[in-house]
């Protein structure tokens, strides 16, 4: 789906009302608004990127666990040897 806009003197758009429906985008949502080229806009909800970098975290730390991280278990070694050489 696609329309023209215009934009006015101070740089304002207005997205039409078929357009932000079909997007999701509710009166008074914030957007992030990254150049992608030559003539080329992307609007985009803030709300979607952060759900995505949680789904992406929440797999890529699926079944972490810190006590068996080699930093974790260098530094409990190390803090033990300090205990024990006091």
């Amino acid at each position: 789906m696609s329309e023209t806009v215009s934009m006015d003197d101070r740089g304002r758009l207005v997205l039409p009302k078929r357009i932000r429906e079909a997007a999701g985008i509710t009166p008074g949502a914030e957007l992030v608004a990254r150049a992608r080229g030559a003539g080329s806009v992307e609007l985009s909800d803030p709300e979607v990127f952060k759900a995505r970098a949680r789904e992406i975290g929440a797999r890529k730390l699926s079944g972490w666990n810190e006590e068996s991280h080699e930093a974790t278990a260098y530094l409990t070694e190390s803090a033990r040897e300090k205990n024990e050489a006091r």
